[in-house]
């Protein structure tokens, strides 16, 4: 059984005092196992120490006043003689330890550095010995006969059976498809009797058009649908590119924006902060600009914002201005059959507008689209049409409101 030996100093105000027991001169006995070297490291609240020998706590050293003198132990019993034990090896060096009396206790020093102060504290009863902890309990899993799942028992008892979970169906069988190189495309044929054929599409145009009848926006590989019409070709949707301020959803729902595109100020649709090309670099509101003719403004590279003169080349191609509010609305979406024929495919949705005080409103009755002309430093023009109309116009209104942007191509 190993022992472990204390030496401990406690100090009065005026003088340092030692206690040492000393007990009759014993016999030799066998070499002891290599010394365990050991520390005291002070409580947090200053309180006392706790003792460690090695890795293993072994108590807690409170501050305390000095004890009554115990009584006079009886004499005991002379040890046997012990045969000569082979001699341990050379134990590890532990740190000096020093304590050094203070005003208010003592200072307790290993190895140099102050670890904790044993102030005087009031005299502790002594305490009653603990009853020994319940022996713990020891599990093994055992794996059941034929794979059937693990029997987890702790001591003698079965405390619980995991069982293997049952074997699923079988799963409903792929369908296989093959493809064969067809006149103009591919043909594809599968299994549940359906065909389908890819057609060849057309070349791209610039790396930009890999359709006739659609385009992608690099920036964020948007694909919009475009249409020409007349000498012009058109974005054939509102365009839905997210810029860091100055474009919206109508009432900040994105399923709007899904529906109809953002809405944009006319600063934003300009480009004036100059993010892309510097031709509308500075056209904002309360500001009077003259702007570089295209101006790209905030649509994709090859296309641009189209000016006043533009959207009237557009009202010609489409039979005049009195009827392009019919030919140009989609068929769809506009409130009290207000529907147009879309007869060119420039499918116009009725996606309303955000006023220059932040009110969203009109949804499903009226578009306005902006133009790059500038009427004054408060107002730019637009193209309006509304549900109730067959005609199309042209207008000006507040720079901070927001309106949709259909880009034309350079």
């Amino acid at each position: 059984m190993k022992t472990r030996s204390f030496v401990i100093a406690l100090g009065m105000v005026s003088s340092l005092v030692f206690w040492a027991c000393s007990g009759e001169e014993g016999v030799d006995g066998v070499n002891g196992a290599d010394g365990t070297s050991c520390y005291a490291k002070a409580l947090k609240d200053s309180s006392g120490l706790e003792l460690y020998c090695g890795d293993e706590y072994v108590g807690t050293l409170k501050n305390g006043q000095d004890g009554a003198k115990g009584d006079k132990g009886d004499k005991g019993d002379d040890g046997a003689k012990g045969d000569p034990g082979d001699k341990g090896d050379t134990g590890a060096a532990g740190e000096s330890c020093t304590a050094k009396e203070v005003s208010d206790g003592v200072v307790v020093s290993c190895g140099g550095e102050v670890i904790g102060l044993i102030k005087d504290g009031a005299k502790g009863d002594k305490g009653d010995k603990g009853a020994d902890g319940a022996a713990g309990t020891s599990c093994t899993a055992t794996k059941l006969e034929g794979d059937a799942g693990i029997e987890i028992k702790c001591g003698e008892t079965v405390v619980d059976t995991v069982k293997d979970g049952a074997k699923g169906d079988p799963g409903a069988a792929g369908t296989s498809c093959t493809a064969e190189e067809v006149t103009g495309g591919v043909k594809i044929t599968c299994t549940d009797g359906k065909t389908y054929t890819l057609n060849n599409g057309a070349d791209g145009k610039d790396g930009r058009n890999f359709d006739e009848g659609w385009m992608v926006d690099h920036r964020d590989y948007h694909i919009y649908k475009i249409v020409t019409i007349g000498t012009q070709t058109w974005m054939a949707e509102n365009l839905n590119y997210e810029t860091e301020t100055g474009s919206y959803c109508y009432n900040d729902s994105a399923k709007y924006c899904e529906k109809y595109g953002r809405l944009y100020t006319w600063a934003t649709a300009m480009d004036s902060a100059g993010t892309w090309t510097t031709n509308g670099k500075g056209c904002g509101d309360g500001k009077t600009c003259s702007p570089t003719y295209p101006v790209r403004g905030v649509c994709p590279e090859g296309w641009h914002l189209p000016t006043q003169t533009e959207w009237n080349t557009l009202f010609t191609a489409v039979r005049g201005q009195s009827t392009a509010g019919r030919m140009l609305k989609s068929t769809s979406g506009w409130y009290d059959s207000g529907n147009g024929t879309d007869a060119y495919s420039f499918s116009a949705l009725p996606a309303g507008n955000r006023s220059y005080y932040g009110e969203y409103k009109d949804e499903g009755r009226d578009a306005y689209f902006w133009s790059s002309t500038e009427d004054n430093s408060g107002s730019a023009y637009d193209m309006f049409l509304y549900y109730s109309l067959g005609n199309a116009g042209l207008g000006n209104n507040y720079k901070d409101d927001g309106f949709s942007v259909r880009c034309v191509k350079d």
